[in-house]
């Protein structure tokens, strides 16, 4: 979904949707087959030496098969080849904002099962226990989204119950301590600084329908725009140094920026809607492109010569059961 609509179908869609809420649990089944992805090529390209086997750590991404009513989705776990996949998740339904904690072991998302209302959960890595975020469980509320703090102990949930989307800081339960952003804008994807001091955004506050990226600090419980080139910027992710992010520019451009010197590139001209993420060491990216990840060495913010070419590793999957199929979010995490 590109950027304005999905900013779009955040303004809309508390009008739109009127379904009763789905109580989710660690047990949800699909109904009829369920498909693994597997590897039918793994190729590096300019990179010689790098074989993803050696590199330590698993991939996790969103796995969707099926249409409308029929649509089916899947939280996929492999090596960082692809190879050995396992579903951690299922629904009947969708998966949407995958995040994980600093250390990997919880892993935060969105689902919508069916028509129900989004929910924000948490799954446990190690036991496969789903924990549904409680402050707005019986509520009727649109949760877009959920970032675990560094320390693990608090997060921060952007969703609908004040009316339009704003952001909450809350403890690990989703109990709600404090409201961070008070305004008639759209307020989603908040994702944490490092340090624990500070977070970035997505809001539409300057221009209807025309997201840029924010920073929030709580020492001084306001917010100042990154004032990054380009028409609509949103959906950042932070490297874990706090020093890098990325986010999708005018729609469908993966760009990297230098939080110090503004400095900013393309990363990719492949139409996605998507950021990249970063690797737990801060020195590889992976983001999904035509139902294949990509894995890249961070660039540095010198343009390519003619004569050069991108480095990668493309990771190319199908369906086990043939079907048509989606990969979303791949994340890197530590083993």
């Amino acid at each position: 979904m590109a950027i304005v609509m999905a900013i779009s179908l955040a303004m809309t869609g508390c009008q739109t949707m009127r379904s009763p809420s789905t109580t989710l649990s660690s047990n949800n089944t699909l109904q009829g087959s369920t498909s693994l992805p597997k590897v039918i090529e793994a190729v590096p390209t300019n990179l010689p030496h790098m074989d993803a086997r050696q590199l330590s750590g698993k991939l996790i991404f969103i796995y969707l098969t099926g249409f409308g009513e029929n649509r089916q989705a899947q939280l996929i776990e492999t090596q960082i080849d692809g190879s050995d996949p396992k579903t951690l998740y299922k629904v009947n339904g969708t998966i949407m904002s995958l995040s994980a904690s600093r250390l990997g072991d919880r892993l935060i998302f969105t689902v919508q099962a069916g028509k129900s209302y989004p929910k924000v959960v948490i799954l446990d890595r190690a036991t496969l226990q789903v924990t549904e975020i409680s402050a707005v469980s019986a509520k009727r509320t649109h949760n877009f989204s959920g970032a675990i703090s560094p320390d693990g102990r608090q997060l921060l949930l952007a969703n609908s119950q004040m009316g339009n989307p704003e952001i909450f800081l809350t403890d690990s339960s989703g109990n709600i301590k404090q409201q961070l952003t008070h305004q008639p804008a759209i307020d989603l994807a908040p994702v944490w600084l490092p340090d624990g001091q500070s977070f970035i955004f997505t809001s539409d506050k300057a221009k209807f329908l025309q997201p840029q990226l924010y920073q929030y600090y709580f020492a001084k419980q306001q917010f100042l725009p990154l004032n990054l080139p380009g028409k609509t910027n949103a959906i950042a992710r932070v490297s874990p140094s706090g020093r890098l992010i990325t986010y999708v520019s005018d729609n469908s451009q993966g760009r990297l920026a230098d939080m110090a010197t503004k400095k900013n590139i393309a990363i990719n001209d492949e139409g996605l809607a998507e950021p990249a993420n970063f690797s737990p060491d801060g020195n590889y990216l992976l983001y999904s492109a035509k139902n294949r990840i990509k894995i890249i060495p961070v660039p540095t913010f010198e343009p390519l010569t003619p004569q050069q070419s991108p480095v990668s590793w493309t990771v190319e999957f199908a369906d086990s059961n043939h079907q048509p199929f989606t990969i979303r979010e791949p994340i890197w995490v530590i083993p």
